[in-house]
């Protein structure tokens, strides 16, 4: 009588397990914050382009981060010249439907080798969903080397049209800066 009444039990119990592990359709994945091309390749004395991307975005209304890199082997190209000091390009992800609908911080210390950004809507714009780039950062090449370039845990931060905290996930990357070297190869036609 034991194994009976234990047995449904404990296959019921391992089958609501098994489930708790199996993705639902449907389910909202939590937003990915990161870096594309994870590892820039950067030529010294030249520029190389990274975007800050986010994934699986549900009504994203605001962002928030400070990034840090090497000031010693990279410097970050102005994005706007007709502006004062140096800025990154702002993605198209959090762009207002109407114009102006919106506030950002955009700064770059060359010297310490920090970046802080941050946008937020204005209502009556609605939060964004989906993926898409957040902003584009330009790296010249000073000093052969490895640089990380670090989204800040602390100074990150997602909110909702709610205003509300939105929990997600991030991924830094990194740039190696150095000399390219371009090979010719010689085409060699033969004639039949």
């Amino acid at each position: 009588m034991f194994r009976t009444l234990l047995a449904p039990r404990l296959v019921a119990a391992l089958v609501f397990l098994l489930l708790l592990g199996v993705p639902q359709s449907g389910a909202a994945q939590m937003p990915l914050v990161h870096l594309s091309p994870a590892v820039a390749v950067v030529p010294v004395g030249e520029t190389a382009c990274v975007d800050l991307q986010v994934q699986d975005a549900q009504d994203l209304f605001g962002f928030s981060t400070d990034i840090v890199f090497d000031p010693s082997r990279l410097a970050v190209v102005d994005a706007d010249a007709s502006s004062a000091g140096i800025q990154i390009a702002v993605g198209p992800f959090l762009q207002p439907a109407t114009p102006g609908n919106w506030y950002v911080i955009n700064s770059v210390d060359n010297a310490r080798g920090l970046i802080r950004f941050a946008v937020t809507l204005f209502p009556p714009e609605t939060g964004h969903s989906g993926s898409g780039t957040l902003a584009t950062i330009c790296f010249r090449g000073l000093n052969r080397g490895h640089s990380a370039i670090t989204l800040s845990e602390s100074g990150t931060l997602l909110v909702d049209s709610r205003v509300s905290t939105i929990p997600f996930t991030m991924k830094s990357g990194g740039a190696f800066v150095g000399y390219v070297f371009r090979f010719r190869i010689p085409l060699v036609a033969r004639g039949r």
